[in-house]
């Protein structure tokens, strides 16, 4: 029987969803193309076969294909992007599940310049991502997560009540506040409604990494919690609000 902080993954399924996956990057290939989200999906689903070196391998690809990503938005867009912004973020992310946390902070520092300034001349001109800041989830969730990683984890409990509108919660957010408050049954609350959540809609651990992305904060409250997961086999760091494992 699964523990209540795990979710049980078919092994068969999940083989045929890398498959699938595998020959879709292959057919890239041949035009010359690495398709970040596709290596990325890969990577996590190596991971959760147990075969973490192969998984560390694509998400080694991923970055690559994320970097390539970020130059040429940033010649279409300029540096100081929302959009380059975001992109940082999803690398940081990446980067967070090979364990590699310098390299992380070191996106999100860059991220959150651009996410505060944009944020600070869009209140200044009107912009519609302040004014109706529910049609722009991917910049707060971003956002929030960029402050998160840096630990501003105030800073990123305030980027959720300036996207107070959002109906399904921030989770970065969310921790930071479980964080702050020290509150390790909130953080188990949320780990339950993370596996609940996963299940009951069925998510594919590459499921909406774009904006949600569920598997990632699950197993980034796994760590922050002192449970296993794939994250603590790449970060040694101790749990910052351990919780009973009953």
């Amino acid at each position: 029987m699964a523990e209540w902080w795990e979710i049980k993954l078919n092994p068969k399924k999940l083989k045929k969803m890398l498959d699938d996956e595998l020959l879709r990057i292959e057919d890239d290939a041949k035009y010359g193309y690495v398709f970040y989200f596709r290596v990325l999906a890969a990577g996590r689903y190596y991971m959760y076969l147990g075969n973490f070196e192969e998984g560390k391998r694509y998400i080694l690809k991923a970055i690559e294909a994320k970097k390539k990503d970020i130059e040429n938005v940033k010649k279409e867009r300029g540096y100081e992007s929302e959009v380059v912004a975001s992109h940082k973020v999803k690398l940081a992310k990446a980067y967070r599940w090979i364990g590699e946390i310098d390299k992380l902070k070191q996106e999100c520092l860059e991220a959150v310049k651009i996410f505060r300034k944009v944020y600070e001349e869009g209140k200044k001109t009107d912009r519609t991502l302040v004014l109706y800041p529910e049609g722009s989830s991917d910049f707060y969730v971003a956002w929030s997560a960029a402050e998160y990683y840096l630990g501003n984890y105030q800073m990123a409990v305030d980027v959720k009540k300036i996207f107070a509108k959002n109906t399904t919660g921030i989770v970065s957010s969310a921790l930071a506040e479980y964080i702050l408050k020290n509150d390790a049954q909130a953080l188990k609350n949320q780990i339950k409604i993370l596996v609940e959540g996963i299940i009951e809609f069925r998510c594919k651990p590459d499921y909406d990494e774009d904006v949600y992305d569920p598997w990632h904060w699950y197993e980034e409250a796994k760590k922050i919690a002192g449970l296993p997961g794939i994250f603590s086999l790449f970060d040694p760091s101790p749990p910052l609000l351990p919780i009973q494992k009953d």
